[in-house]
């Protein structure tokens, strides 16, 4: 008991198919809403203050540290003596 013969089977299947198509049928016909994409002058603009910002922000957070590269090997490798 509870089984289904393969007709009964094929059945439901077909059942479940054309109630899906029915289901998705209006989704399909409607429209493709676009993504919105902003004009170009003010992407531009966008893109090239926040390049700003970064370089800023970088050079700002480096300014206080002091690099020190030594003149030669020689001065690298020797200890320093003072």
């Amino acid at each position: 008991m509870g089984r289904l013969t393969s007709d009964e089977r094929r059945r439901i299947f077909l059942a479940q198919q054309q109630s899906a198509g029915e289901v998705l049928a209006p989704a399909r016909a409607a429209p493709v809403a676009l993504e919105y994409v902003a004009p170009r002058p003010r992407r531009r603009l966008l893109t090239a203050g926040m390049i700003v910002m970064l370089l800023s922000g970088g050079w700002v957070a480096s300014h206080p540290v002091e690099l020190h590269l030594p003149a030669s090997i020689v001065e690298a490798l020797m200890p320093q003596v003072e």
